[in-house]
């Protein structure tokens, strides 16, 4: 599901977004700020799994075609 080298920088910014999400749900009085603030770290945090993410692929062999390790 993710790359091995990308576990332990999961870990860490998932304990550093909890943490960041309960402050602003505690410091963050305004309703629509609070939210807008806890979505922008779920963003980030969503940008962090998706890059890490290890896809399942399907390789078609042919003679005709060029296989290259890039998504």
């Amino acid at each position: 599901m993710f790359h091995k080298e990308g576990i332990k920088i999961i870990l860490i910014s998932m304990v550093l977004f909890t943490i960041l999400l309960f402050t602003a749900d505690y410091a963050i009085h305004i309703e629509w700020l609070r939210i807008a603030a806890m979505l922008i770290l779920l963003f980030f945090f969503l940008l962090i799994l998706q890059f890490f993410r290890n896809p399942k692929r399907t390789t078609v062999l042919n003679d005709n075609h060029i296989i290259a390790p890039v998504d």
